[in-house]
């Protein structure tokens, strides 16, 4: 199955490792080598299992909403976030 990400971009679900919030990204310099040149317009960083950083300009709530994940299968969401 595949994952539209914005932008027509489209990643396997079964490369992607990670799908990360830049806002929270930001808060700590070690990830600072994902966040180097990054548009002000990007809300969303993939990484998939070629260590790929794939960018988007579409909420990372939005993305992962997409990929048919139950909250099972989320290590972290947002305290406030609504049940769709």
């Amino acid at each position: 199955m595949f994952i539209h990400i914005g932008s027509r971009t489209i990643v396997s679900d079964k490369k992607v490792i990670a799908i990360f919030n830049v806002e929270t990204l930001r808060r700590s310099p070690l990830n600072e080598r994902y966040l180097t040149d990054l548009p002000d317009e990007v809300k969303t960083i993939v990484i998939d299992s070629e260590d790929a950083v794939i960018t988007s300009i579409v909420s990372p709530f939005t993305v992962i909403k997409r990929t048919g994940l139950d909250d099972n299968d989320l290590a972290w969401r947002r305290a406030h976030a609504e049940r769709v």
